[in-house]
């Protein structure tokens, strides 16, 4: 199986320009007035240099050093750590906000929790959460092979040989019950990693109480 440190070394950045989504989310951390964010999952840091330059306190971790370079390139003074999503080594109730876009959905159920459970650690109390995964109507959650419910390998797509978890609405609410969700919406739009795809994501705004 690839990792993303052999992704990238063979395509490079794959991703330049922010999410739409992500220039949605900027607009709720400022509404929230969230100031030190992380970028979970930051890749080759298409977002973590958009939100350091939009004036966030922005920290970026990624499971890829080979990403992080990338990074490091356009924004050295980014504070940019490796490390796996389901262990974060940060202090509990660290950061305002956390942006989680595309991210969460590589690995099986049991590695979505942990993720998601680091995500309400670093969190301050009333800090908030962006966070963003593929839902069951993704046309991608038709390929490749089943290895537990709603969980597919070896899908049609540049990561697809890494695992990825598609998302109910009802395991949206119950991964997040213990926060205030804001906000659920699921939307259609071209793939970010292939166009000429109508990819199917939630989106979800929530509060740590």
């Amino acid at each position: 199986m690839k990792d993303w440190d052999s992704l990238y070394q063979g395509r490079g950045i794959v991703q330049q320009e922010p999410s739409p989504r992500v220039l949605e989310a900027i607009a709720f951390f400022r509404s929230e007035r969230a100031t030190r964010v992380l970028d979970l999952g930051c890749g080759t840091g298409r977002h973590t240099t958009y939100l350091a330059r939009q004036g966030f306190e922005v920290y970026g971790c990624d499971s890829s050093a080979y990403g992080l370079r990338f990074v490091r390139a356009a924004e050295p003074q980014v504070q940019l750590c490796r490390c796996d999503m389901g262990a974060l080594p940060y202090r509990d109730e660290v950061f305002d906000g956390v942006l989680s876009h595309a991210v969460v959905q590589h690995g099986i159920v049991a590695t979505v929790r942990r993720a998601i459970a680091e995500i309400r650690r670093v969190l301050r109390r009333g800090g908030v959460v962006f966070f963003t995964v593929p839902s069951t109507e993704h046309p991608e959650y038709l390929t490749g092979e089943e290895i537990e419910p709603n969980t597919k390998m070896n899908i049609s797509a540049i990561d697809g040989d890494m695992p990825h978890h598609y998302f109910t609405e009802a395991e949206m609410m119950s991964f997040f019950e213990e926060y205030t969700i804001l906000g659920l919406e699921h939307h259609r739009a071209p793939s970010e990693k292939t166009p000429s795809i109508i990819a199917a994501t939630w989106a979800l705004y929530a509060k740590r109480p």
